[in-house]
C-alpha cells in the first residue's frame, strides 16, 4: 500500500492503525517503561478497594457493638444458631418471672397481737416505726428488685406515731380495767402503688402500771434487727398461713414493786408460817409429807398473795430486806402471829 493509500483513509480508520514511527518499530527507553509499570502498581487504593475496607470496618464496629452487652451478644449468637425465636421467648419468661418477683417482694403484710396482761388497768403504750426503702432511681427491672430485697436503713431517722388502744382512756376513779387489747391488721409491710417504694415496720410496746415495774416488748419482722437493750424482748412476726402473720405474745404480768408488795408479802409469810407449823405438828406425829408436798404449799400459798413464782417473791424479798426496821419489827410480828 502506498503512502498516498493511508493519507486517503477515512480520519476514524486511520486513527486505528499505527502511525509510521510505530509501523516502522519504534522502540521505548527502558527506563520509561519500568515508570509506567510503577504508576500502575502504586493504585491500590483503588474505589472497589476502599469500598471492601468501609465494609470491613462497619462489621468490626457492629461486631464489637454487639459483643459489648450481654444481651446483645446472647441474642446474636441465638441468630446465629437459628434459635432467635426461642431466645426472645425466654426473654419474656424471665421478664414475667421478675415482674411476679417483684410483686411478691413488694405485696403488703399485716399481722395480728392480742395484748393482755396483769394487773388488768396498766396501759400500753403502742408505738411505731415506718422505715423507708425507695428504689425509684431504679427503672432495669432486675436493678430493681435487687434494691428492693434490701433490708432497711436502719440509721436513717424513722417516721413515728403513737397507736391509740383502749387502754390510754380508762376511767381510774371508776377502777375500770380491760381484758385485752386485741390489735389487728397490724402493717409489717407496704408498698407504693408503682410498687417502686416499700414501707417497713416494727413497734415498741410499753406496759406499765402505778406501784409495778414496767414491760417492754419490740415486734419486727427482721430476724436480724432485735432490740438488745436491757429489758426489752423482742418479738417477731410469724406467717402462720397465706396472708396471716402473728407474734408470740405470751402476755405480761407486771411485778410490783417493794412498796406495792409489801403488805402481800407480810400476808404470804405468815401463811407459809402457820403451815410449817402445821407440817412440824403432824410429822411428829408420825405422818409422812414430802418436801414436793411442801413446796407445792407453798408456791399455793404465793400465788394466792400475788406472786407467780418463787422468783418473782425472791425479788421483792430481797428489796424489802434492805429496809432493816421495816424487816426488823416483821420479824417480830411473825413470831408472835397467831395461826388458826
Amino acid at each position: 500500500m502506498s503512502e498516498h493509500t493511508n493519507d486517503q483513509l477515512p480520519r476514524d480508520v486511520h486513527e486505528l492503525l499505527l502511525s509510521r514511527p510505530e509501523e516502522e518499530g519504534k522502540s521505548l527507553p527502558v527506563q520509561e517503561i519500568l515508570d509506567s509499570r510503577k504508576r500502575e502498581k502504586g493504585k491500590f487504593f483503588t474505589a472497589p478497594v476502599i469500598v471492601v475496607i468501609i465494609v470491613a470496618l462497619l462489621t468490626g464496629a457492629g461486631i464489637a457493638f454487639i459483643m459489648a452487652d450481654d444481651v446483645r451478644a446472647e441474642q446474636f449468637q441465638a441468630m446465629l444458631n437459628g434459635e432467635l425465636g426461642k431466645y426472645k421467648e425466654s426473654l419474656r419468661k424471665a421478664q414475667e418471672d421478675r415482674i411476679r418477683d417483684i410483686e411478691s417482694v413488694t405485696g403488703n403484710k399485716y399481722g395480728s397481737l392480742t395484748l393482755f396482761y396483769s394487773p388488768k388497768n396498766a396501759q400500753a403504750f403502742i408505738k411505731e416505726f415506718k422505715y423507708t426503702q425507695d428504689c425509684r432511681q431504679f427503672t432495669e427491672e432486675t436493678e430493681l428488685l435487687n434494691c428492693l430485697r434490701k433490708k432497711p436503713d436502719y440509721t436513717q431517722t424513722p417516721e413515728t406515731r403513737e397507736v391509740d388502744n383502749p387502754s390510754l382512756h380508762l376511767d381510774k376513779a371508776k377502777k375500770e380495767i380491760i381484758e385485752q387489747i386485741p390489735l389487728n391488721d397490724i402493717p409489717i409491710q407496704e408498698a407504693s402503688e408503682d410498687r417502686n417504694i416499700v414501707y417497713r415496720y416494727e413497734y415498741e410496746i410499753r406496759i406499765e402500771a402505778d406501784g409495778y415495774h414496767p414491760r417492754y416488748f419490740f415486734i419486727t419482722g427482721d430476724r436480724e434487727h432485735p432490740k438488745n437493750d436491757e429489758g426489752w424482748i423482742t418479738l417477731f412476726w410469724d406467717q402462720k398461713g397465706p396472708g396471716l402473720f402473728m407474734a408470740d405474745f405470751q402476755g405480761a404480768d407486771l411485778m410490783p414493786t417493794a412498796e406495792t408488795a409489801r403488805e402481800n408479802y407480810k400476808q404470804a409469810l405468815i401463811d407459809i408460817e402457820c403451815i410449817k407449823r402445821e407440817i412440824d405438828a403432824k410429822r411428829k406425829e408420825g405422818k409422812n409429807i414430802t418436801e414436793d408436798t411442801v413446796q407445792g404449799l407453798y408456791i399455793e400459798l404465793l400465788n394466792r398473795n400475788g406472786f407467780k413464782t418463787f422468783e418473782e417473791f425472791n425479788i421483792i424479798d430481797q428489796e424489802l430486806r434492805k429496809d432493816e426496821a421495816f424487816f426488823a419489827a416483821f420479824q417480830k410480828e411473825l413470831a408472835a402471829v397467831t395461826c388458826n
